[in-house]
Parts: C-alpha cells; sequence; structure tokens
C-alpha cells in the first residue's frame, strides 16, 4: 500500500498516526502492542485530524525512536524505518512486523500489551495465555508472578540447590541475590525482588497460592468410567513434591500380582512405577501454566491410567514425530528443566518418552499412546485387564492370618499401627515388627512416619474381594 492510500486510511488495529513521537513509555507501548498482535505500522507527521503536516528533523526523530525501543522493549527484530518526502514535507514510516517470540514487554510493566481498534491495552489473562502459547521459542517460567514477594520463596532450599549443584559456594546477600535473578527465579524491577513462575514452582513455599492451577487433581475410579471413585486428591507442594506424592498415589491404587517363584514369592505392580512418574514430570514441564484455572488430571480406571497436561504440543512437534521419535527436546519452562536436569530427575536429551515406552514393553504392556484433546496433551497407559489368578488370588501367598487380618483392619481405618496389630492379633510387638516389616519389604503395605510414632498404609490396592473381611473378624 502506498503512502497516499495509507492517509486515507483510519486507525486501526494495525495502523497508528502521530503528529510527533510521544513520550518514550507511549512509543514502548504501541510498538510492542502491535508486535504482539499482528504487526501494524507508525506514520509520523499527521496530525489529530489526519492533516500531513510533515516533521522537521526525520533523522533526529529516527534516532531517538531507536534509543526509546532499545531502553524500553526487547525485541528480537527492530523494526524498519523508511523516509518519506510527500508534498514538500518529511515523514516517516515505522513497520512493526508481529513478533515470533511474544509476548514482548515494557520495561516496567508486567503485563504484555496488545492492539485492540486504534488502542494499546493490557493484555487480559486469556490474550496473555495465547501470547506465550504463539512464542513457544520463549521460556514460558522466566516471567514475574503477580502478587509474589520474595518471602514465599525458601531461601534456604534454594541456597542448598546452589550448593548441590555447585554454582557457587559464595552465598552473601548480594551475590546470592543477582544468582537467583541469573537462574531466573526472580526479577528484579524497580529495586524489587519478584519471584517468578519457575521460582514458585520449584522452591516456592505454598505455590498453590501464588499459581493455583498447578495442583494436580488425582483420581482412581472403580470400573472403566468416571461414574463412582476409589479415591481421589488434589495434590499440592513444589514440583518436587508433586512428583512423591503422585509416585505414591500410583502405588497406593494399583492391583499388585503375586506369584510362587521357588521358595519366595514375588510381587510386581500393574505397571512400571517408572513410567508413570516419567509422565508426571513430563507433564510438570511441558504443561502450560497460563492455561488458568486448568489442572494436570490423573484418572485411573481398571483398565488404563490417563496423563492429561494442559498446553497442546509445541510447535512443529506432531503426534506423528512423537510417536516416530523424529523431534528435538524443547519444553516451555526451559527453567523449571534445567534445575530438574542438575538434580538428575530428568534427561536433557529427551529421552522421557523412549523411557516410558521401554519400560511399559518390559512389563509386557503395550506404548503409551498420545493424543493432543482441546488444548491438552494426553498420555494414556492401558493396563493388563483383569487378570484372575495372580490379582485376585495369589496375592496373599505368604502372609500368615494375622497379616491378612492386618489387611483387613487397613482397609476398614485406612491404616495400623504397631499397637493395633498387637491388640487385634494378641501377639508381642516383636512379632507386630517383623510380620509388618515383611509386608513392608513385598510392597503391601508402607511405613508413615518414624519410631513410635510410625502407622503403615497400603502401598497397593487390594482386590475388591479382600475388602470384604469382616470387621468382627479381626476387633475384639
Amino acid at each position: 500500500m502506498n503512502f497516499e492510500t495509507l492517509l486515507t486510511q483510519k486507525e486501526n488495529d494495525d495502523l497508528d498516526f502521530k503528529e510527533i513521537l510521544p513520550t518514550p513509555k507511549k512509543v514502548a507501548q504501541l510498538v510492542t502492542s502491535f508486535y504482539n498482535s499482528r504487526g501494524g505500522k507508525i506514520i509520523i507527521g499527521v496530525d489529530d485530524n489526519k492533516q500531513p503536516i510533515g516533521i522537521n528533523n526525520p533523522q533526529k526523530t529516527e534516532h531517538r525512536f531507536i534509543q526509546i525501543i532499545r531502553h524500553w522493549c526487547r525485541l528480537d527484530k527492530e523494526p524498519e524505518i523508511e523516509f518519506i518526502r510527500y508534498k514538500d514535507k518529511d515523514f516517516i514510516v515505522i513497520d512493526c512486523p508481529k513478533g515470533k517470540d511474544t509476548p514482548y514487554f515494557v520495561k516496567g510493566e508486567h503485563s504484555p500489551r496488545v492492539r485492540i481498534g486504534s488502542s494499546n491495552m493490557p493484555a487480559n489473562k486469556e490474550e496473555t495465555a495465547r501470547l506465550y502459547r504463539e512464542g513457544a521459542s520463549k521460556s514460558q517460567d522466566i516471567y514475574h508472578v503477580d502478587g509474589a514477594t520474595l518471602n514465599d520463596l525458601n531461601l534456604d532450599m534454594i541456597k542448598s540447590y546452589f550448593k548441590e549443584s555447585r554454582l557457587t559456594e559464595q552465598l552473601d546477600e548480594k551475590y546470592f541475590f543477582k544468582l537467583m535473578e541469573k537462574e531466573h527465579f526472580v526479577v528484579i524491577e524497580k529495586d524489587e525482588i519478584i519471584p517468578t513462575i519457575a521460582g514458585i514452582l520449584l522452591f516456592g513455599k505454598y505455590p498453590q497460592i501464588n499459581i493455583p492451577c498447578a495442583l494436580i487433581k488425582a483420581d482412581r475410579y472403580r470400573g472403566t468410567d468416571m461414574v463412582q471413585w476409589i479415591d481421589k486428591n488434589n495434590f499440592e507442594g513444589n514440583i518436587f513434591e508433586l512428583i512423591e506424592k503422585c509416585e505414591y498415589f500410583f502405588k497406593k491404587n494399583m492391583r499388585i500380582s503375586s506369584w510362587s517363584s521357588g521358595f519366595k514369592t514375588e510381587h510386581k505392580f500393574e505397571y512400571p512405577v517408572e513410567a508413570l512418574k516419567e509422565a508426571v514430570i513430563n507433564s510438570l514441564v511441558h504443561r502450560d501454566y497460563h492455561q488458568y484455572g486448568k489442572n494436570i488430571l490423573i484418572r485411573m480406571f481398571d483398565d488404563r491410567i490417563e496423563i492429561i497436561s494442559p498446553g497442546e504440543l509445541l510447535r512443529p512437534l506432531t503426534i506423528e514425530k512423537l510417536q516416530l521419535h523424529d523431534y528435538k527436546p524443547n519444553s516451555r519452562n526451559k527453567v523449571i528443566a534445567k534445575v530438574l536436569l542438575r538434580k538428575g530427575i530428568m534427561d536433557e536429551r529427551g529421552s522421557g518418552i523412549l523411557r516410558m515406552e521401554d519400560a511399559m514393553i518390559g512389563w509386557g504392556l503395550e506404548k503409551p499412546i498420545y493424543a493432543d484433546e482441546e488444548a491438552y496433551f494426553v498420555i494414556k497407559f492401558n493396563g493388563p485387564g483383569r487378570v484372575e489368578k495372580p490379582l485376585e488370588k495369589a496375592i496373599l501367598n505368604g502372609l500368615n492370618e494375622r497379616q491378612i487380618k492386618a489387611l483387613g483392619y487397613i482397609t476398614e481405618y485406612n491404616k495400623i499401627n504397631r499397637d493395633n496389630y498387637c491388640k487385634i492379633n494378641d501377639v508381642k510387638k516383636s512379632i507386630a515388627y517383623e510380620e509388618l516389616k515383611f509386608m513392608v519389604n513385598i510392597n503391601i503395605i508402607m511405613p508413615i512416619g518414624k519410631g513410635k510414632a510410625t502407622y503403615y498404609v497400603l502401598s497397593g490396592r487390594l482386590p475388591d474381594d479382600y475388602r470384604t473381611i469382616r470387621k468382627e473378624d479381626y476387633k475384639q
């Protein structure tokens, strides 16, 4: 479109007229709003009545404009500037492209701006989420968390991480905060230290207060549909705590097969725990934390387990490329990925998918199934189905009557301690200790707590047949 035609247009989503260069902040707001939207042109030298009056010193105006955007904005590509001579007057046309690395921010502002009509407006939550999805090359976890303060971070935990990772031994206050900023756990704006998404999720005292969507909703259903719950939980905590809680939930709610092998009894979980744990880590690292109100979902059924994560696959990755292992590792949340890599929790080379598949095949099960479903990424693990002998009849191989009675007690009261075991079986504490320890060693129960306060809960879901043990069989 030539210059004369541009002058006949009205200000809109992609065109703005200015008589002179506005204040630096307003220039930055205008430019970033175009970059965050679909791009647009700024014409300098046109007054409020749309009369082309020109400017006196175009070179000086250009120089000032460049200084402003370099100070107030962080752009991956600068706008193109063209000098126009029209009817013996000088004008400048600034062509702002649609940015590839959205969102773009004005220095000192915590919300990106978008172009709506002829206005530059702060983006709402939905628009901000879209900008992050479109700018997939930028790590989403490096931005500040609204309302969060330094007090929301566990600074001792961060110091321990720095020491363990051998990032530094020098932890005086000034250097410590600089290193936190360098590692993108905080941002420093106007001398204020503000936690980032990564900082809160990794080292937050109570992460879900600042980022409510970071909790995990886990459900164990009876049968193959979502009609009746057996167990359900909303897990909160930092990422490391969430991984542990999910692992415990899987073990608690999976069936266990048992069979005799020579002189000992073998036990095996229904699914390889490491494959399920890898899927949870994948979700925590790659999910879209800007999908407000959406949580990671774990759904366990009798025949399958589904792990559902907010955010589609990062383009150009597709389900087909994932299945063929034809992709390069990438993440929305590069800071979180780096921390988990340093702690040995995940692999930088993107081998998590391969490890999940190898674990399932090694377990005698089919590979996981992947799907993009309505802005969620889904991993589905199909189980072995209903196995009569090992699951329904042989689970109690190797257990005596007292131990079977103890399992009935746990199914009624959800837990048991050594005193309970002694009372329902009329045995000494030394016998209770040894028999409970045997049940722990074969992964039927797991201990919680330490010393005299220790109690035991199921580590695997018992078949329904054994939930019918009558209370009078163990209660005195």
